[in-house]
């Protein structure tokens, strides 16, 4: 009978050499892509300092930059000034308004320091609120 699969006959054909070989080759791909995979982070660092130095960071159109200052004038008279702007700001808001709403408003008229500008408003009682995080200006 014809045996195929005898050690004789894989001795005789070279089959440990190929066996041994071909484990060779898997092992030593799979630690080429492991090598490969472990280095990703420093090639995207790499390439990322590479785009860095040929592209301009966009800058956002319309928006100037933070100014780290209190309004100007916080007396009476000042925040009845700054009120009027603010109010002519939020005509299109209608009599109640979120104060997010207001925030935007001002923000995209490019008035200066909106948020401090909105909680000084609050605490000279020019913002009053209605209930439900909405609020209306004081007569």
């Amino acid at each position: 009978m014809f045996d195929l699969f005898s050690f004789s006959r894989i001795t005789a054909q070279n089959g440990w050499a190929m066996a041994a070989l071909g484990i060779t080759i898997d092992l030593t791909g799979l630690a080429l892509l492991a090598t490969i995979i472990s280095r990703v982070p420093m090639l995207v660092v790499i390439m990322e300092k590479i785009g860095s130095i040929f592209k301009k960071a966009p800058g956002v159109p319309g928006h100037k930059p933070v100014v780290e200052s209190k309004p100007d004038d916080l007396s009476e008279e000042g925040i009845n000034k700054i009120a009027a702007v603010y109010k002519d700001c939020a005509k299109s808001l209608g009599e109640i308004f979120q104060l997010s709403e207001l925030y935007r408003s001002s923000e995209e008229s490019g008035l200066p320091h909106p948020h401090l500008t909105i909680k000084a408003l609050r605490e000279a009682g020019l913002l009053v609120p209605e209930g439900n995080g909405r609020f209306k200006w004081r007569t």
